[in-house]
């Protein structure tokens, strides 16, 4: 899937670089520009985020592996509403700092279908579960565009993703929970085009893949987004993110995958 994304994302680099070359020779001509464009120092976004949830957790304990517990058919997780916040600093027209969070977190009660083994513990059937989990991801790094115009841009990423990640199982009969924390580097590319004078669409797809020993870890975040612009101050945007995460750390794994759309509010300073 993310192979097709790559390729995606690879043919809307270069439509977004041709269009942005098309649109700053018409602004040269022009002498002036036009539209509300890239002039601002300060990018600020809330957005309201609706994902698909697909979360698989196994944890391991004084080595009894532990089953691969499906969140949505085993503990009875709903699709949530996310909040997420973004700022991006704009130091230059090409040179730009960005921040991110979005705190996800789940509630849920079921009754068991089935024995599972969680942290070394078994959870029988028909034993009712309260689960909670906890997954705070913040992300910083920095932005450079390659190609800086009034009208677009197109620019590669250099970020780190702050992951902290918890899960708890309680019944009546036994508790327990597992917590991961780990900072991951991550790169991608981004690219933006104004499609019309207030209106922008924006690609970005930051991510990687790594095996050390045996010990692995993948992160993809891929955001496609348009934004209209009210005014150069206020905006409104509307798009699709999806987040996926896996790691295996010895007998611990995880495998999370949240896609849906979001709607949210812009400022510009």
């Amino acid at each position: 899937m993310f192979r097709r994304i790559l390729v995606w994302a690879a043919c809307a680099g270069a439509v977004i670089v041709a269009s942005a070359d098309t649109a700053s020779a018409q602004i040269r001509r022009a002498g002036r520009s036009s539209g509300v464009g890239e002039n601002y120092h300060v990018e600020a976004s809330f957005s309201l985020w609706r994902p698909d949830t697909h979360i698989v957790v196994t944890s391991e304990s004084l080595g009894i592996p532990g089953t691969a517990i499906d969140a949505v058919d085993d503990l009875g997780f709903e699709n949530p509403t996310l909040p997420d916040f973004k700022v991006t600093l704009r130091a230059t027209p090409r040179f730009k700092l960005r921040f991110g969070y979005t705190p996800i977190k789940y509630t849920a009660q079921a009754t068991l279908e089935r024995n599972i083994i969680f942290n070394g513990q078994l959870y029988s059937v028909g034993l009712p579960v309260d689960t909670e989990l906890e997954w705070h991801a913040f992300r910083g790094g920095l932005q450079f565009d390659v190609v800086s115009v009034d009208r677009g841009f197109l620019g590669f990423i250099v970020e780190a993703k702050f992951t902290n990640f918890r899960v708890d199982l309680a019944s009546p009969l036994v508790s327990e929970f597992t917590d991961v924390k780990a900072p991951i580097p991550t790169v991608g590319g981004i690219g933006r085009v104004y499609v019309a004078d207030n209106f922008a669409i924006t690609g970005e797809l930051t991510g990687i893949s790594l095996t050390i020993d045996e010990d692995e870890g993948r992160y993809f975040d891929f955001d496609l987004n348009g934004a209209y612009y009210f005014n150069r101050n206020v905006g409104a945007h509307f798009g699709y993110r999806r987040l996926s995460v896996h790691y295996g750390i010895d007998l611990d794994t995880g495998d999370m995958k949240l896609g849906g759309i979001y709607f949210g509010a812009v400022g510009r300073f």
